[in-house]
């Protein structure tokens, strides 16, 4: 039986909770450039973790805490804080979903930011190393290994003889970190490193030492709740839209085959595991790891609903060249992109995508029922895009003469 706390597996909530109650207590104010949290502000929170991360100033930016890294990504893709426009800035609000995950008991909030973690945030973006690679396509591999390991037991990843598990995990960099965190295993950096320059931030380990906790969640994990079926802004990569996690991924085979996944199995394994169906929730799998009663329920996860009502966007292609569009809740993404041609007078002879970061490149995108990757803009109604008052969408019409027109929900 597994025992989940403020701190075991590890101190993970005990520091996800003064996190959150520093930004319900805060004025968060993100960075413009990132839409990271401040190095004010991740310097007063890191004294207050178990493990504060040493020789930092209030210069110090997100991507060089990996703690801090996964909690902004977390309260994010768990929609626990939302990011709030506020003048020419972006601001953390705290959303009506904390206070039920306040209300979970210790191992419901535990199994909450794994699935978060495991279905909810971009594994790129995660990755805050000096390499930036993901170890998305070789995790089934990981996790496979992992339950064949012996809990306690030192892995050397810097000895002279490399066997498989070693070569698959030597570049995870801040994964290491992250699987640490959940209490998969224990993680020694390496700390001496070659002459050249790296930043700080170009994290190694010296060996890693599984877990019970690990070596008990792996098979489960992987058998159960496959990565490449359960994790939404992967399957939304590949034009997806409204992804149902667990349930099949078009071409899936080919997917599995990419990650790695070679079906090892432990000889005399006698692990067996029933596939449950997609709306199952995470957390049920690992119910009888726990006493009886500690892991019941979760936060919500369905799909949004329409927001009924009408929309005003400014489309401006300049600050003095600009035009105010409504539509309805029930118009798509296509009328609007008919509404911006209709306004400013064009062909619409070319391909076009919306981004509804602003940002480009971005996996938040729709693009033109023409293009060869979706998803697209007429299967999306705007009321169904949860868009809030002051977002900026980028809408980029003509890929050789890249018209950009920024366009702004006003109410």
């Amino acid at each position: 039986m597994l025992t989940i706390n403020e701190n075991e597996p590890t101190q993970i909530l005990k520091d996800f909770a003064a996190f959150i109650h520093y930004l319900k207590t805060h004025r968060i104010v993100l960075t413009k450039a990132n839409e990271f949290i401040s190095g004010k502000n991740l310097f007063e929170l890191n004294q207050q973790m178990t493990h504060p991360v040493p020789n930092t100033v209030t210069r110090t930016s997100q991507n060089f805490y990996p703690l801090f890294h996964l909690f902004y990504h977390l309260v994010l893709g768990g929609k626990l804080f939302r990011k709030v426009p506020e003048k020419d800035r972006m601001v953390l609000k705290p959303t009506d979903r904390l206070q039920l995950f306040e209300d979970l008991k210790p191992a419901e909030k535990y199994f909450f930011l794994l699935e978060t973690f495991w279905t909810d945030t971009d594994w790129v973006d995660l990755q805050a190393g000096y390499f930036g690679m993901s170890p998305f396509r070789k995790i089934n591999t990981i996790l496979t290994y992992l339950g064949e390991m012996t809990p306690g037991k030192k892995i050397r990843l810097r000895d002279e003889m490399q066997d498989d598990m070693r070569m698959l995990i030597y570049d995870l960099e801040y994964f290491f970190h992250y699987f640490s965190y959940f209490g998969f295993w224990e993680v020694t950096p390496y700390k001496v490193f070659p002459t050249l320059d790296y930043p700080d931030r170009a994290f190694a380990a010296e060996s890693i030492t599984p877990t019970v906790f690990g070596v008990t969640i792996a098979p489960l994990l992987k058998e159960e709740r496959d990565l490449l079926e359960w994790n939404l802004p992967h399957r939304r990569k590949l034009g997806e839209y409204k992804p149902v996690p667990g349930s099949p991924v078009p071409g899936e085979e080919i997917y599995a085959l990419l990650a790695g996944d070679h079906k090892r199995k432990k000889p005399g394994s006698t692990i067996k595991v029933k596939k449950g169906k997609p709306d199952d929730p995470f957390f049920l799998p690992f119910v009888h790891l726990v006493a009886s009663g500690e892991l019941e329920k979760t936060l919500p996860r369905g799909e949004s609903k329409l927001m009924d009502g009408t929309y005003v966007f400014k489309v401006s292609l300049k600050k003095s060249i600009w035009r105010r569009i409504e539509l309805s809740s029930d118009h798509t993404l296509l009328d609007l992109h008919n509404s911006i041609q209709r306004a400013y007078g064009f062909d619409d002879d070319h391909l076009y995508s919306f981004f509804m970061d602003g940002k480009i490149p971005s996996h938040e995108v729709f693009t033109s029922p023409y293009d060869d990757t979706g998803p697209h803009v007429d299967i999306v109604r705007i009321g169904d895009l949860e868009l809030t008052v002051g977002q900026n969408i980028l809408y980029l019409f003509d890929y050789g003469d890249m018209w950009r027109f920024l366009v702004e929900l006003e109410e």
